[in-house]
């Protein structure tokens, strides 16, 4: 699971020009604390569709928290085992 979060740190960094901010963790909140916005929500799923090969469904999103780098690499390693 680490190899998975750092491509997403590593993607959410330099798409959304986040620099080293030392507030920028896997444990942040990314929408309450700024870092991604709705409309930068569908770029990360879109993302990791393509990188990961899997399917974000509405119900996935419905069902479990995806607003930190941690929660979105629990999703994706569940999908994928």
């Amino acid at each position: 699971m680490e190899k998975i979060k750092n491509i997403l740190r590593e993607y959410i960094k330099e798409k959304f020009e986040i620099g080293d901010d030392p507030d920028f963790t896997d444990d942040v909140h990314l929408f309450d604390e700024g870092f991604v916005d709705s409309f930068n929500a569908v770029e990360i799923i879109y993302y990791i569709e393509q990188t990961f090969n899997i399917k974000i469904t509405q119900r996935d999103i419905t069902l479990y928290p995806m607003n930190t780098i941690e929660e979105i690499a629990t999703v994706i390693n569940e999908k994928l085992s």
